[in-house]
């Protein structure tokens, strides 16, 4: 008996070691993986939070709750005017003018959060007039909420150019852990109703978030040498990744902003859930944007082109397997996580699993144009799908209810794909490759996995 234990040890010590070798990396695969891992435990805590709000609030109240939440994160996330990209790009290109660039994104990003705010603020009473009056109010509330959300953004993309990977997966993992700590107080006081539990979600970020800021101004000081120079790099290259950067918002918050005007709260709150349970297959494509872009940026074409499809066929093989195998086990997950009045919304889960995981490969291909320098061509690219989904949603959403969005969404995203692939072709001017995993794929992950361990086990050697 103890022999097969030892044998088992044996055969098991040597994937601690290469979990451990890479975990303490500092190389790009290791920063995918530490950021991947990161990601599997947010998901988890978000559909823990999730859960704890659909039993409470039951679907109408979690609908209620989305309403409220959902545009202070939207509205910020449409009014960055791309320049947390921008920021990536010209700190990669031009290292020493990195404390005036961070300086400079900064005052847009104040900028251009306070306009957010002002628009949301004026706007919401008109699209949320179906709901309660201290629905809309505190959806004007919540508003303040938005320069700061857009600052975090700027912070982040700031982190990722000094492969700080560790801090910024350590920031986005306490947030959410923030949020299901108050949604426990909450329910221990008896206190959790739509309105307690939006606070939970919205308030435990803004420490972290000045945090954050006050760390990186430290670091950079205030320089204003040069501000409209800068401004005018930021922008030039802002401008044309805002719009991917809109696009690819608008894409993940588009069915929940159209359907607010189309479906009741409780139905809201159905599509809430099936969307929050969904998105545990964007983990893969998540990671590993975080860290491709910055590694891509520079690089020469053919070999950006060669490391984008290697990756988007390697990301997308394990979400579509992941998705196949979370289908069969919906029908039991649902009803045991959310509880039998959640069981409606199994048919647009299933939908949105297959959306999400082609959304999930398209973005990272999309990552090749951000690297060269061509972002309005994913702009354009994600504002065409855009405008097909938005008649299809009011179309759709109407006669088939919650399928509809669901079809809606999948249709979208494949045209996008597809566009993405044409262009490939037509404006990069390449051959598209294969798209499909391959043996030479797995091969080259287990030798970049075997490479760093061997590198760290040299470096502990030493």
């Amino acid at each position: 008996m103890q022999q097969q234990i030892n044998l088992k040890l044996v055969r098991i010590r040597p994937i601690f070691g290469l979990l451990k070798a890479l975990l303490s990396s500092k190389s790009n695969m290791a920063n995918t993986i530490r950021t991947m891992l990161f990601s599997i435990l947010i998901l988890g805590i978000n559909m823990l939070t999730g859960i704890l709000t659909a039993r409470f609030l039951g679907p109408s109240g979690r609908g209620e709750q989305t309403a409220m939440v959902l545009w202070s994160q939207f509205l910020a996330f449409s009014f960055t005017f791309g320049i947390p990209s921008a920021l990536i790009y010209n700190v990669k290109k031009n290292i020493q003018d990195a404390a005036k660039l961070y300086t400079t994104a900064l005052w847009m990003g104040l900028a251009a959060g306070t306009i957010a705010m002002a628009a949301g603020i004026i706007f919401l009473p008109y699209w949320l007039n179906s709901y309660s009056h201290n629905v809309v109010l505190f959806s004007q509330w919540s508003m303040l909420f938005v320069p700061l959300i857009v600052l975090s953004q700027i912070n982040n993309a700031m982190m990722q150019v000094r492969g700080e990977y560790k801090l910024y997966n350590r920031l986005r993992f306490l947030i959410p852990l923030s949020t299901l700590a108050c949604l426990g107080v909450l329910i221990l006081s008896g206190t959790m109703h739509a309105y307690t539990s939006a606070v939970a979600y919205l308030a435990p970020a803004v420490p972290f978030y000045i945090w954050t800021t006050l760390r990186l101004i430290q670091a950079y000081q205030i320089i204003l040498k040069d501000v409209f120079q800068t401004f005018k790099q930021l922008i030039s290259y802002g401008i044309g990744s805002y719009g991917n950067d809109l696009m690819g918002n608008l894409s993940y918050y588009i069915d929940q902003i159209v359907i607010v005007g189309l479906l009741n709260p409780a139905q809201l709150g159905l599509y809430a859930v099936a969307v929050s349970l969904s998105r545990v297959v964007n983990v893969f494509s998540t990671s590993i944007i975080a860290v491709l872009f910055p590694k891509a940026s520079g690089l020469p074409k053919d070999e950006v082109v060669q490391l984008t499809f290697r990756v988007f066929r390697i990301s997308t093989c394990i979400a579509i397997m992941v998705s196949a195998a979370i289908m069969v086990i919906a029908p039991y997950v649902l009803t045991l996580l959310y509880g039998n009045e959640f069981r409606e919304a199994l048919g647009v889960f299933r939908l949105l699993l297959l959306e999400v995981s082609i959304s999930g490969g398209t973005m990272v291909l999309a990552q090749a144009f951000m690297a060269l320098g061509k972002p309005k061509v994913v702009t354009i690219l994600q504002g065409l799908g855009l405008l097909l989904v938005i008649p299809m949603l009011m179309l759709l959403v109407p006669k088939l209810g919650l399928t509809g969005a669901g079809i809606a969404m999948l249709s979208s995203v494949c045209i996008r794909f597809l566009f993405i692939l044409i262009n490939v072709r037509f404006t990069l001017k390449m051959k598209i490759p294969w798209l499909l995993i391959t043996r030479e794929d797995v091969r080259w992950l287990l030798s970049a996995l075997s490479a760093y361990k061997a590198n760290k086990s040299a470096e502990s050697r030493e």
